[in-house]
């Protein structure tokens, strides 16, 4: 038989646990919500690197940046990020700092970048506001330039097949 004592004596326990329960959940929250919006910037960086990657933007960006236009490389990197704090270096010399103060949670993705280009002559063109690289590769520096003589910016340059890796790496900032 159940007296007052035994129903005092359980719902202290489960009070008591209660409140241990309560304190263990509110302590732990924070860690998990860190942890998922961890997760999801880490995949947000991995997304935008691989699809700068699979459409051409990262190798072109590369390109642009180590054949002078350092500006057009920046503008066009900038405009496929949809990141907000974050810094992006190619081969260790800092390109892109979108950074506000600083942060707890650091986020790197390094992508390793292999240019899939035959030897030959490429053209940047474009204008002010467009600037692309050519697909086609000509075998003189002549006829690579004539093909592009109604851009306003026209600047045939030499791809070499010993072009070694990049390396893009993002920091995002949480």
């Amino acid at each position: 038989m159940i007296n007052n004592l035994d129903l005092i004596i359980g719902t202290t326990i489960l009070i008591i646990g209660m409140a241990y329960w309560s304190v263990s959940i509110l302590e732990h929250n924070n860690n998990y919500v860190d942890a998922v919006k961890s997760d999801y910037l880490f995949d947000k960086g991995i997304k935008t690197m691989e699809h700068l990657s699979e459409d051409g933007t990262l190798q072109n960006a590369v390109l642009l940046y180590y054949f002078g236009k350092v500006n057009e490389s920046k503008k066009l990197l900038e405009e496929n990020i949809p990141l907000n704090n974050y810094l992006l270096y190619i081969d260790n010399h800092l390109l892109i700092n979108k950074t506000t103060k600083n942060y707890n949670n650091t986020i790197y993705v390094l992508t390793v970048l292999t240019l899939n280009r035959s030897e030959g002559w490429y053209v940047i063109y474009g204008d002010e506001n467009n600037i692309n690289i050519s697909n086609e590769r000509y075998l003189d520096y002549d006829e690579a330039y004539s093909h592009y003589e109604n851009y306003s910016i026209d600047m045939p340059v030499y791809l070499s097949k010993n072009v070694t890796i990049s390396r893009v790496k993002l920091i995002i900032y949480n």
